[in-house]
């Protein structure tokens, strides 16, 4: 086996390597995998090749497995870790963990709540689980907060607050993909296919009425990721009657990192 830098040329495969790996955990379960298309893999996998650190691994000239992280200031997050079934059990994962495992102060990751080895390898990490990561699915059935005016918004400020780093290379990700809606306190992202998010708020109050604000101007079904920390977040979701869906996730934290409050991640991969 051999680790190099990914390519762009490596994406189809990666995306193979994914849903085969997604579909194995989920499957089993009785519960449908996310498959995602490769065009909106790609265009994720292309931003962390450019903004972190992807590397993939290789056995007989055949991509077997890839892993990916970033870092923004001293935060690191480990934005995914997958290996073909094949070669499961030779020590891949952990090669590619090390090759990803980049100097940072502060550790997260996202996960399946349903990835026993994965779970166990972050942990023996120093990342352990820190809240559950709940998936929100449906039509929304909420109208807007009166109060909530839209502005101009301090993107950097807020992402200090919400995030703890700033996010100024991902906001230029997110805007060309997806609208943005700012407050003065808060911001919020809807993608054209019903996903919502990130958002953001500089307290879990102003986060919260903008989640609320995004789903009152829902043209159809969403998605929305919400930590379980975010309480108010949470049962703004549950007044949208929004359902839950079956397999939860973990966000996992390294010593001293405090769940978020007043956020609603981007996806998995990104946060």
């Amino acid at each position: 086996m051999e680790l190099r830098p990914t390519t762009d040329g490596d994406l189809p495969a990666l995306h193979a390597i994914f849903l085969g790996a997604i579909g194995s955990v989920f499957l089993p379960h009785g519960f449908e995998p996310p498959t995602p298309t490769l065009e909106t893999f790609s265009n994720l996998q292309g931003h962390l090749l450019r903004t972190g650190t992807s590397i993939v691994a290789e056995a007989d000239g055949r991509v077997v497995g890839y892993g990916s992280s970033w870092v923004r200031g001293d935060d690191w997050f480990l934005a995914s870790l997958f290996v073909d079934q094949a070669a499961h059990g030779q020590g891949v994962g952990t090669a590619l963990l090390d090759a990803v495992w980049t100097p940072a102060t502060r550790r997260r990751t996202m996960t399946d709540a349903i990835q026993p080895i994965s779970n166990a390898l972050y942990g023996g990490r120093g990342l352990l689980p820190a809240t559950p990561l709940l998936t929100f699915l449906g039509r929304p059935q909420i109208e807007a907060p009166l109060a909530q005016v839209s502005g101009t918004a301090d993107l950097r400020r807020i992402d200090e607050l919400a995030y703890g780093f700033d996010r100024e290379v991902d906001h230029l990700h997110w805007s060309r993909h997806a609208v943005r809606t700012e407050w003065p306190d808060a911001y919020s992202y809807a993608f054209p296919g019903g996903e919502i998010g990130p958002v953001a708020g500089a307290t879990p109050a102003a986060a919260a009425a903008a989640l609320a604000a995004e789903l009152a101007a829902a043209a159809g079904a969403v998605r929305v990721y919400i930590p379980g920390s975010a309480r108010l977040l949470v049962e703004v979701a549950l007044a949208a009657r929004l359902r839950l869906a079956p397999v939860p996730g973990l966000l996992l934290l390294s010593r001293g990192v405090e769940p978020p409050t007043a956020l609603a991640p981007s996806s998995y991969a990104l946060y």
